[in-house]
């Protein structure tokens, strides 16, 4: 008992002249004419304001050039591997960073785009028979303006000419875009209001019935915004040049990228034009590739119609409509809307600071 009472008076002792012990420490380092110099000294100004952060900020410009990959409708986010590889198209951007921290970065960046979608691509695969009979296509150039943040998982330093020579990063933002999905024409097409192989835009055709009597739908708006977000990685080659390389998935609040978000449109509801783009199932030769599709529209049908229509007599623009209960389903059964995938190799050239910070002594 006696040796637990002495364990507990010694140990209040020690507190009772470590706190001061420390505290004649601290102070005795900051009289130190060196330490209390040097500290103060990144910490205040010599007019004892505070210091600003000592991280130089600076900008960069970045080009950028590479390939794009859409998915929706026409390219179904259930096949990832066909729908990335079969529908390759390209995209071009240019960015304008600010470097605010050693961590985060601002963005604003403009992109070209083009995508593009064709049901051909669907010949031979079991299970999308319907698609491949719905023989629609199309392509879309999109303009994207972006807002982005950037953190960098590297932090950069005080200059820029001193930054890492590897920074991987992930991004991601808001941004506005233009698009006007548009197909080609069929090329046994008679009316006068295009001509056979000519693209036209869709969105005007109304293809879905899109603001007419007895559809519930208005036209779909062609500025709409999405959400872009992704990773990169950054190389240093000198002090004002990098390569860069970058990925990103822009997940859209639309669904007509490809001028498909809802149900097929009576074909008789429709006029001239729209109707020959909106029902594209009866095309003997595929506007886009020019392949013969004859024998699997006179298969599709006598399987899913009546079997006469396997008889080559029978012309076939004297096959019935098709509707949703046979197959004539426009939109498919994702939920999502349209996306895009951007993959891009950049050249970012680093601005020099209008003001340099002053070397700190």
């Amino acid at each position: 008992m006696e040796k637990s009472y002495n364990h507990k008076l010694n140990k209040g002792k020690r507190q009772s002249w470590e706190l001061p012990s420390l505290l004649i420490l601290l102070l005795t380092l900051l009289y130190n004419p060196c330490f209390a110099q040097s500290f103060f000294s990144k910490v205040f100004k010599s007019d004892g304001t505070k210091r600003k952060s000592l991280y130089e900020r600076h900008s960069d410009i970045s080009f950028g050039v590479g390939t794009a990959n859409y998915y929706g409708d026409l390219a179904p986010f259930n096949r990832p591997i066909n729908s990335t590889l079969q529908n390759i198209r390209w995209n071009a951007s240019f960015n304008f960073t600010r470097h605010f921290s050693p961590h985060f970065s601002g963005q604003v960046g403009l992109t070209w785009v083009r995508i593009f979608g064709d049901d051909n691509k669907f010949e031979g695969v079991v299970g999308a028979e319907q698609l491949y009979m719905r023989n629609a296509h199309f392509r879309n150039d999109i303009q994207e303006l972006a807002f982005s943040g950037i953190y960098s998982f590297v932090a950069e330093s005080r200059s820029y000419r001193n930054r890492p020579q590897l920074i991987p990063y992930l991004f991601a933002g808001i941004a506005v875009f233009h698009h006007n999905p548009v197909a080609k024409v069929p090329t046994d097409y008679t009316g006068s209001e295009a001509s056979p192989g000519e693209w036209v835009s869709l969105q005007p055709l109304n293809t879905e019935g899109q603001g007419l009597s007895g559809y519930t739908d208005q036209p779909y708006n062609l500025v709409n915004v999405s959400v872009p977000f992704g990773a990169g990685l950054r190389y240093k080659i000198n002090k004002n040049v990098d390569l860069g390389l970058e990925i990103g998935l822009r997940y859209t609040f639309s669904d007509y990228l490809d001028d498909m978000g809802g149900s097929v449109a009576t074909l008789s509801d429709l006029k001239d034009l729209s109707a020959v783009m909106a029902h594209r199932e009866l095309e003997k030769f595929a506007a886009y590739s020019g392949k013969d599709r004859e024998a699997f529209i006179r298969n599709y049908y006598a399987t899913q119609v009546n079997p006469i229509y396997s008889n080559p007599s029978i012309p076939l623009n004297s096959f019935p409509e098709l509707n949703a209960t046979n197959g004539g389903v426009r939109n498919s059964s994702s939920k999502l809307n349209d996306m895009y995938l951007l993959t891009s190799f950049k050249v970012i050239y680093h601005l020099s600071p209008s003001i340099k910070c002053p070397v700190i002594k």
